[in-house]
């Protein structure tokens, strides 16, 4: 099964609803919300979720994840990438960020390296991911129809892309997306204490075997190695500004999100009244994106796939940040915010008024076009 990622259908698909706190009944899957009244007013919520970042979730009922320390809406923010052939073969992992708008709606977009999107520069590609209904699907995207940004200042040392996530078949896609707030900066970092020994996860696309009924990511765990004070060496992005991670990236991971568990300490009292300190991992954050890893050199001979030295580079999400802030993403979701004030706008009660304008498919091929300009840096 397949579906096709348009950049240019119309508003509804780029413009989803932005909800900081969602109240969810015994279907975990549906979000009881109408317009910004939800359903569930006067009755409290009993459980509640705060793991990713600082996006809650209010549960009526306790859902099948609350004790896991990886919760599932880390799992379904993923999916993997391909040459769009009959034979699909992975390659790549991306994951959808939300930028807010200005009418309580999320502008969706697509997050992978920049050495993944470049391959679909000039070839098809699909992206895979579940169908809530059991199943999976694929989301089709073409060089004509699915622009890829990289970062407007320093493309040649940012290993990130970001493309729009236009389709109107969400609601039936097993896919979340996580909140531009999860994304740490420098500020956030010191603010949450944010640091080396902080436990990351890295969930990706593992090639060997990554389901066959469903898309099934793995996560590989680790720890933060090192916060740069100096660019990173690479091999293509030299020097980049990164972190690194004890943990190994293995081919497909990457563009993987790298999420990382702030540590939390309370004070506690003992037996004898004195104090003692309890340590444990508070919210979810977003790092960054997997970039690669350093290899280890090894003789010819020796029956390996790949080792490499268990170091991982990430690419911090602030440079996310900045791509997802590109003149031209501005611009564009500047043009739908205002489309979506003018309908807002009050009516006359004649009906002889002036034909209801809307925003068409050629107005934002239109807009597509212009903010799509090369722009002067």
């Amino acid at each position: 099964m397949a579906a096709t990622m348009l950049a240019a259908i119309s508003k509804a698909p780029f413009s989803r609803r932005w909800s900081m706190r969602e109240i969810v009944g015994e279907d975990k899957a549906k979000v009881n919300l109408f317009g910004n009244y939800p359903l569930t007013v006067g009755i409290k919520s009993r459980y509640v979720d705060a793991r990713v970042g600082s996006d809650e979730v209010h549960y009526l009922n306790p859902p099948k994840d609350i004790n896991m320390r990886v919760s599932d809406r880390v799992l379904t923010c993923v999916g993997f990438f391909s040459y769009d052939n009959p034979k699909i073969k992975y390659g790549g992992t991306g994951f959808v960020v939300g930028v807010r708008g200005l009418h309580d709606n999320a502008y969706l977009h697509l997050v992978t390296a920049q050495h993944v999107a470049e391959n679909f520069e000039d070839a098809p590609w699909v992206f895979g991911i579940n169908l809530k209904s059991g199943g999976k699907v694929l989301i089709k995207g073409t060089p004509e129809d699915a622009k890829w940004w990289y970062h407007p200042t320093d493309k040649e040392h940012v290993d990130a892309a970001v493309a729009i996530l236009a389709t109107d078949k969400l609601s039936d896609y097993d896919l979340h997306w996580l909140p531009e707030t999860m994304l740490l900066d420098d500020e956030s970092i010191e603010k949450h204490g944010i640091g080396i020994g902080d436990e990351v996860n890295v969930v990706g696309l593992f090639t060997r075997f990554h389901g066959q009924q469903r898309h099934i990511p793995i996560i590989r765990t680790g720890n933060i190695a090192m916060m740069q004070t100096k660019p990173v060496p690479t091999r293509k992005y030299s020097p980049m500004e990164a972190y690194l991670a004890e943990g190994r990236s293995i081919g497909g991971l990457s563009g993987s999100p790298v999420f990382v568990r702030e540590t939390i300490n309370m004070e506690v009292a003992d037996g004898s009244g004195g104090k003692k300190y309890f340590y444990g991992q508070g919210n979810i954050y977003l790092l960054g994106l997997m970039h690669g890893h350093w290899d280890v050199d090894l003789k010819k001979t020796e029956q390996i796939e790949a080792v490499n030295l268990g170091v991982s580079i990430v690419v911090p999400a602030k440079k996310i940040r900045e791509i997802l802030y590109h003149p031209e993403l501005v611009a564009l979701r500047k043009a739908f915010d205002d489309a979506i004030a003018k309908e807002k706008e009050p009516v006359t009660d004649s009906e002889l008024g002036k034909p209801e304008e809307s925003f068409t498919k050629e107005e934002f091929e239109a807009s597509l076009k212009k903010v799509s300009r090369k722009v002067k840096t």
